[in-house]
């Protein structure tokens, strides 16, 4: 019993030690996060394993990612497209 008090008192020096000879360290500021990324969705019944196949390989071809699937109904994401950015309202002349 001794001897792992021993050791945990041990371990806990030595932490100390390495503490504060490593000096304080410091939180970094948070960085200003990314704009956020829209989905589109679209979900589609299919009949059957081929079908499902077909649909499956057509959708990833067109950038749609499979996220769902249950009773046949397979559900698709993909990043919507960038909204277009609004008109200057002065022409600048």
């Amino acid at each position: 019993m001794e001897k792992r008090v021993v050791l945990v008192l041990g371990g806990l020096v030595l932490g100390a030690a390495c503490a504060l000879a490593a000096g304080r360290v410091r939180a970094q500021g948070i960085a200003p996060s990314a704009p956020a990324l829209r989905w589109e969705q679209d979900c589609e019944q299919a009949h059957g394993v081929e079908e499902a196949r077909a649909v499956a390989k057509a959708r990833g071809e067109s950038g749609w990612e499979l996220v769902a699937l249950d009773a046949g109904v397979m559900c698709f994401k993909r990043p919507a497209p960038a909204p277009p950015k609004p008109a200057d309202p002065w022409p600048g002349y």
